[in-house]
């Protein structure tokens, strides 16, 4: 059992808001649907839909003194951040007549709603990564929001791969904890997460009109994330992913993708504080592999370079996430 104020997984999050010892069965779904909200830690607000926290800018003074010698006081700087909640919402109808010839009408109805979980999954794992307050207050402010300049005050951990135009991506590595990054869902809530299945009801035809007689579940999601420390979340942006495909070719023009990998893990402040895993999409990770392969010592098998190497580095998870994009725009 977590410690009181500690972060949660969904997973623990389904047991802990189960009913009968039974876990919440949507709620374990949310986790399973994303390498996401798999990994993420959870904490409740510390205020109704909002987290209020200090985030330390400069570090305390510290002196040498001899006997008799006093010292003077001093102290960091700090900075109060509040994130806040966003609230995702999805409407599932289905024909009270398929529910009369299902075999098992309750799992039915909750295979039917699965599609409408795993929407709102990906659109938590996209606002994640590239959601933006300017362009819609409702949503969530995204890591590619806060790590977006490179001369900016998180530009020690962006490391820019080079790329150009509007067809880069970029690799992610997050330390995910209590004290470095989390997401965040309202006080006394279950998890943010909450299903209101309606009774039977006349559902209307949008398309020939009429209606019919069905069922109306609403599934609502109260959530955010919180960034308590910038400096364990770094990037690699600018990889461009059609030059990815000329490696090993005389005209060579591929990121370097294991110095990469290898100088984000060496830029991270501290490897010992979060639990982390990379993130990156397919087409990296496949051009990732194909590197790797290339370039082990013929003494490996593949077995050995695709397990050991491929799927961890230096026993840190690597990730495929398919809201990653590979049409970023470069970071300048």
């Amino acid at each position: 059992m977590p410690l009181p104020g500690a972060g949660i997984t969904l997973r623990e999050a389904a047991l802990l808001f189960g009913d009968k010892g039974e876990p919440n069965h949507l709620i374990n779904l949310l986790s399973e649907l994303s390498p996401l909200t798999e990994d993420l830690l959870w904490k409740p607000t510390n205020l109704d839909t909002e987290y209020k926290f200090r985030t330390v800018e400069g570090l305390p003074g510290v002196s040498y003194r001899s006997i008799n010698e006093g010292v003077l006081p001093t102290r960091g700087t700090q900075k109060i951040v509040t994130e806040s909640c966003s609230l995702m919402e999805s409407v599932f109808e289905v024909d009270k007549e398929l529910i009369d010839i299902a075999p098992d009408k309750a799992v039915y109805r909750m295979e039917q709603a699965a599609a409408h979980l795993e929407s709102m999954t990906l659109k938590f794992s996209e606002e994640v990564w590239y959601g933006s307050r300017g362009s819609d207050i409702r949503s969530i402010q995204g890591l590619s929001e806060r790590y977006s300049n490179l001369g900016g005050p998180a530009a020690d951990y962006i490391i820019d791969a080079g790329g150009t135009g509007s067809d880069n991506a970029s690799v992610w590595l997050i330390g995910h904890g209590d004290r470095t990054f989390h997401g965040i869902y309202p006080k006394n809530s279950k998890s943010g997460f909450e299903h209101v299945p309606g009774p039977k009801q006349d559902i209307v035809d949008p398309e020939n009109g009429g209606t019919y007689e069905g069922y109306r579940d609403r599934f609502k999601w109260r959530v955010g994330i919180a960034l308590p420390d910038y400096r364990q979340v770094g990037r690699i942006c600018n990889i461009d992913v059609p030059a990815l495909l000329t490696f090993g070719t005389s005209g060579d023009t591929s990121a370097n993708l294991l110095l990469l990998v290898n100088r984000l893990t060496n830029r991270i402040h501290n490897l010992r504080n979060g639990r982390f895993a990379f993130y990156m999409n397919r087409d990296l990770k496949e051009q990732w592999e194909n590197q790797i392969l290339q370039k082990q010592n013929l003494a490996l098998t593949i077995d050995a370079a695709t397990g050991a190497i491929t799927t961890a580095y230096k026993g840190i998870p690597i990730k495929v996430d398919d809201t990653l994009l590979s049409t970023e725009e470069r970071v300048v």
